[in-house]
């Protein structure tokens, strides 16, 4: 009875952990998804705001609340992050931060809540006086306060910082420190098994790749994303998924694909009232249009983007759009309107000191400038953006800008300037060609990295000396565990012996095949999942149609013979292994490529040897004349992506669905090659497979190979 009790009671708390582990997700799920709910649900539920100024206070304002103090204390710091939230709508948002920040700060007591009140403070310089370069020296010694503690709250919190992080040095046009705080927050997010975060984290590495330039590997996240997101029932997250992918095939220009996308993420943020993301949607379409010169659509949209920009009262979104909306008036030849919205643009610029926005829009200014014979403003804004691009190193911006400067200076008769502006030209192509492919934040990188390492050497030396204190405890605790360990593990090391033996039985009956006793599709299975991904193998399933009733035909002892001789026969003509799946169908695996032809003719001639060969049972031969064999084949690697894997299962459907359309040709014998092309994306080879196969092959993504006409193959109905 007392055993039972103890069982309940220790079920009952670890019931709670879990329950208390999955409301800590799920408000930092619904921070993501829908902050305004959040924050409404939160200034409810504290009452904010509250009146104390140290710990006592704060456990009486807790008390009053009936709150736990620690799940208060959670509440507050999870206000206080939603009210720096661009996203969240409150007129008072900035002021209520501070008092927060401030109240936080004094009741702050250990390590995990101080670093909490770091990063907030951080925030708050970058959201109100855009002190990129402080807030990342501040967010890095929050990171470097928390790294060794492996709580829930503290992994959260570590997953918060490397997202902001890499936002941060994206912003500042970093990418190397950037990818590598992506990739420790899509870590954490795979850590927690949670799907929401790992589609959020896939999605920001699709941005990251789609802004550096490599589409398919973009499209591979996102695609990854998207099918995460499908699953979720978080309409949020679902139109931030179908947005980046609107971006990705905006980028590769591919436009139908591209609207449908863009406009399905729009009817959603619309729909749940997220302004900001809904801006950025609406920015995408333009561009869209923009891609395909339709320039006045473009302005239309850029116009819609305004107000929403306004209504949210996003002064740099604002100036980003009046860049935008210049370069449309600017293709339409409305110059007047192009250098009107500039204007405003470069105000917003200066009066914010966003200086990686106002050199692309002083360097459009000296573009227009330029095009319309405006040769003094061309070279004042040509030099203020050249000035600027020195300072950001954007060595393309300086060598455009320098062009535009040339030509005004020798539109305004001065030869010695502009001879000087092209020296500078070629010596700034001469220093890039120089320069090794080692990018310029490495050092900050470098410097990060000593940092963290540091900061984990000197959490280290802390819980080293708290542990010393019970070191003697611990080895008499150890002395006697160790003593049980070592008779339980006698008892468990002959239970082991025993089940493994009987588990290699198992093992080895399960990956035979019952009737030929040969290796069988399990043996299969096993062989290829085996494989690196980089590999270059073959696999082929190989139907011979006169074999697949031959136990029947010929009798179990017989038909053994006959399909041992056969397999005997096709490995020594191919060098392959073969594996029975059932009477008649064959698979094979080749250690290196072969095409489907020289598989197709082995597999003939084994089958003439098959009829001159003398069994017991003579009918064989005439039962086997026709030469009826049909051939699914496919190379591996499928993909040429060598971070995308295909299941050992996936890759053998897709020789069923090769063997099928093959099976249905009417002249026979036949085979049917399948081979991706190199930019197919991983989606492809995921359930239902059957359909996603056709549609490739429709898209033209895979292509079919046969000894027949393709044209005519019938392929499987999905």
């Amino acid at each position: 009875m007392l055993r039972c009790f103890s069982l309940v009671i220790l079920c009952s708390i670890l019931l709670s952990s879990m329950v208390s582990a999955r409301d800590i997700e799920q408000q930092e799920i619904l921070f993501k998804e829908n902050p305004q709910k959040l924050y409404t649900k939160l200034m409810r539920a504290t009452e904010f705001p509250l009146q104390f100024s140290n710990n006592v206070e704060f456990e009486q304002a807790a008390n009053e609340l009936s709150y736990p103090p620690n799940e208060l204390h959670r509440d507050l710091e999870l206000l206080a992050r939603l009210n720096l939230e661009a996203k969240l709508t409150s007129p008072t948002k900035y002021q209520d931060a501070e008092l927060l920040i401030t109240q936080l700060d004094t009741i702050a007591s250990t390590t995990l809540e101080q670093a909490v009140v770091i990063m907030l403070k951080a925030r708050i310089k970058g959201r109100q006086n855009q002190e990129y370069n402080q807030v990342i020296v501040e967010y890095n010694d929050a990171l470097n306060m928390v790294n060794t503690d492996v709580s829930l709250e503290s992994t959260l919190f570590k997953s918060t910082l490397h997202e902001q992080l890499s936002m941060l040095h994206s912003l500042l046009l970093q990418p190397t420190p950037a990818f590598s705080h992506l990739n420790r927050y899509r870590d954490i997010a795979y850590q927690l098994h949670n799907n929401y975060f790992i589609s959020d984290a896939e999605t920001q590495l699709g941005r990251y790749y789609n802004l550096n330039g490599d589409q398919a590997k973009s499209l591979q996240h996102y695609s990854e994303a998207f099918r995460l997101a499908n699953s979720l029932d978080y309409p949020g997250i679902k139109a931030h998924t179908q947005l980046n992918l609107a971006r990705t095939y905006r980028d590769l220009e591919q436009w139908d694909d591209a609207l449908k996308y863009a406009h399905n993420a729009a009817e959603i943020l619309q729909a749940i009232g997220q302004d900001v993301y809904l801006a950025e949607t609406l920015t995408v379409i333009a561009m869209i249009y923009a891609g395909q010169d339709q320039w006045n659509k473009s302005i239309d949209y850029y116009l819609n983007v305004q107000q929403v920009n306004e209504r949210m009262g996003n002064e740099i979104a604002i100036g980003l759009t009046y860049n935008n909306l210049g370069e449309a008036y600017f293709k339409l030849n409305n110059i007047q309107a192009a250098l009107n919205v500039m204007q405003r643009a470069n105000d917003i610029f200066r009066a914010r000191k966003v200086e990686h926005y106002l050199v692309h829009n002083e360097l459009l200014f000296a573009q227009i400038n330029t095009s319309e014979g405006m040769w003094n403003e061309a070279i004042d804004h040509a030099s203020k953006a050249i000035e600027l691009a020195k300072k950001k190193h954007l060595n393309d911006v300086q060598t455009e800008a320098l062009g535009y400067l040339s030509t005004a200076y020798r539109k305004t008769n001065n030869p010695n300037a502009a001879l000087a502006t092209v020296d500078a030209i070629i010596e700034l192509i001469n220093t890039s060609q120089e320069k090794s492919e080692q990018t310029n934040d490495f050092s900050e990188l470098t410097e990060q990295k000593l940092k963290f390492e540091l900061g984990l050497l000197q959490n280290k030396l802390q819980q080293q000396t708290a542990k010393n204190k019970y070191n003697q405890f611990i080895i008499l605790v150890l002395i006697l565990g160790f003593s049980i360990a070592i008779i339980v593990l006698i008892f468990i090391y002959r239970k082991f012996q025993q089940r493994n033996t009987l588990y290699l039985n198992a093992q080895r009956l399960n990956t035979i095949d019952p009737i030929t006793q040969a290796q069988g599709y399990r043996a299969f299975i096993q062989r290829i999942s085996t494989l690196k991904h980089t590999e270059s193998k073959t696999l082929a399933l190989v139907n011979i149609n006169k074999l697949n009733n031959i136990d029947i035909q010929l009798g179990l002892t017989e038909s053994v013979v006959l399909m041992q001789h056969f397999n005997s026969q096709f490995c020594k003509h191919l060098d392959t292994e073969v594996f029975i799946i059932r009477s008649g169908l064959i698979a094979c695996y080749f250690d290196k490529q072969y095409d489907a032809e020289n598989i197709l003719h082995a597999v003939i001639e084994c089958l003439k040897q098959l009829q001159e060969t003398q069994f017991t049972i003579p009918n064989f031969a005439s039962l086997s004349a026709v030469q009826h064999a049909s051939i699914g084949h496919i190379n591996l690697p499928l993909l040429g992506n060598p971070d995308a894997s295909i299941s050992a299962e996936l890759q053998f459907e897709t020789l069923q669905f090769a063997l099928a359309a093959a099976m249905e040709i009417t002249e026979q014998p036949a085979y049917v090659s399948l081979r991706p092309l190199n930019f197919a994306p991983a989606a492809v080879f995921m359930r239902p497979l059957y359909l996603n196969l056709t549609q490739a092959l429709n898209r033209g993504i895979i292509r079919a190979e046969s000894n027949r006409n393709t044209q005519d193959i019938n392929w499987p109905k999905n």
